[in-house]
């Protein structure tokens, strides 16, 4: 039950985390022009890689460094890149 519970959260996480995105868009394109099937696969292989490597790269960092600290530090982020977007759309 854990596994299954554990594949819909990181489906779910992924699917609606990347749909409609700039990649999803472009790949998009990119079948409308080239062999479906060579972008299937291409979009799957670099898929995994992408995940693999935050898996990874997540597991590694949280032996690391506590969770709360990344999370106040994304949170921060995100605030800083909010408060950026805001001046430079109010300056255009």
């Amino acid at each position: 039950m854990f596994v299954c519970y554990l594949f819909l959260q990181a489906f779910s996480i992924n699917f609606f985390g990347e749909f409609g995105d700039k990649s999803q868009l472009a790949t998009i394109g990119l079948a409308a022009d080239e062999n479906p099937f060579g972008v299937v696969l291409g979009g799957v292989v670099a898929q995994l890689v992408c995940t693999t490597a935050a898996v990874i790269g997540g597991k590694s960092l949280a032996s690391q460094i506590s969770e709360r600290i990344v999370a106040l530090s994304g949170g921060m982020l995100f605030i800083i890149f909010g408060i950026q977007s805001f001046l430079t759309s109010v300056d255009a």
